[in-house]
């Protein structure tokens, strides 16, 4: 029974270790993001939703759909600009740190 119990805790410090990885990869990614949408995710400018807190799923499917052209209206060629530049792993890493931002275990 320990050892089940260690191994768990050994795999939960590991999952959180790496999820706190992807946190520090998403923020260092996601800098030119804070231009616009607030170094906090909360955007400061009106034309510019907050991203703080926002659900991931959420996020990644905005960021393929800016990157393939299917979100048009408002600012979008300005956001279609920045996901060209996006692999699919920038965009999981940086919809990870934006879906993290104001919870318990995040600042």
């Amino acid at each position: 029974m320990k050892v089940l119990l260690l191994a768990i805790l050994g795999l939960s410090a590991t999952a959180y270790a790496q999820e706190d990885a992807q946190f520090e990869v998403g923020k260092a990614k996601a800098k030119v993001c804070m231009t616009c949408h607030g170094e906090d995710g909360i955007s400061t400018l009106d034309p510019y939703p907050n991203l703080r807190g926002q659900k991931m799923g959420y996020l990644i499917s905005s960021l393929k759909d800016y990157k393939a052209r299917e979100r048009t209206s408002g600012l979008a060629i300005l956001m279609q600009q920045q996901a060209d530049s996006l692999t699919d792993q920038d965009i999981e890493d940086i919809s990870y740190y934006f879906s993290q931002l104001g919870q318990d275990t995040q600042q």
